[in-house]
């Protein structure tokens, strides 16, 4: 499981939605989900978490897509196994893991040093 450490910078409700934009570094990410604490204010440090098979990755940032959340990394390790690939990643000094096939890790053609876009769906995102 990837961790990030991130701020909540704003809190919405909407029965029974529960929706949280929080600053990781310098950028910003939004979870959404259907239970969250009523003590999590705006403010509060949180450590947002994230499969490493539901994390996306682009090498064009200006896609078209219905996810919300994207966030600049450097890819620090591209381990190529049989079936599968693991791409290690920093985001403003965290370590993220995106384990996708090798086929899609070939297509992207993802060197170490490269700039990617990590993509996120927000109802992906938990809190530990």
């Amino acid at each position: 499981m990837n961790t990030l450490a991130a701020r909540i910078t704003h809190k919405e409700q909407v029965e029974p939605l529960h929706l949280l934009r929080c600053a990781v570094g310098t950028q910003s990410m939004t979870m959404l989900s259907l239970q969250i604490e009523p003590t999590l204010n705006v403010g509060m440090h949180v450590i947002l978490s994230v499969k490493s098979t539901d994390i996306m990755l682009s090498r064009h940032g200006d896609v078209s897509l219905s996810v919300g959340n994207r966030l600049q990394a450097r890819v620090t390790g591209v381990r190529n196994g049989t079936l599968l690939s693991s791409i290690t990643l920093d985001v403003e000094g965290m370590a993220l893991e995106s384990i996708m096939t090798l086929q899609a890790s070939l297509q992207l053609e993802l060197h170490v040093n490269d700039a990617v876009t990590v993509l996120i769906k927000e109802s992906d995102i938990a809190l530990c």
